[in-house]
């Protein structure tokens, strides 16, 4: 990490699985993402039926994120962000959020999974 930039482990970005569901992707099929496989829906689903509200209890944690980055942004004049267990992309992301209400915030996003790792590569 000399040059400022973070080195990923490349075994572990190599070692992702597109066969076995994951819990990022997962989260993004209920966020209504693009961002998953067949595994990741029917794991999904199966989810749901052990807990029927699951999906409604993801996208409320999204409006809570809209309602919050949007009060500290617009009413606190907060210009810098950091989300920590960001995931994978879908709608309304920190950014587009803070930015919607002050286009000069920065924001920091930063997860431990490879998989969101290598998203943000692509």
């Amino acid at each position: 990490m000399a040059d400022g930039r973070p080195n990923p482990d490349q075994e572990a970005l190599s070692k992702i699985d597109t066969t076995v569901p994951h819990s990022a992707r997962i989260w993004n099929y209920w966020m209504g993402g693009k961002d998953n496989y067949e595994v990741d829906r029917i794991a999904g689903d199966a989810y749901r039926e052990v807990a029927p509200n699951i999906e409604t209890m993801a996208r409320a944690s999204r409006e809570y994120l809209i309602r919050t980055v949007t009060f500290v942004a617009g009413e606190l004049g907060i210009r810098q962000f950091l989300d920590i267990g960001t995931g994978l992309p879908s709608y309304d992301n920190t950014h587009q959020v803070a930015q919607r209400v002050a286009p000069e915030s920065r924001i920091v996003y930063v997860d431990n999974d490879p998989l969101v790792l290598r998203h943000a590569q692509a």
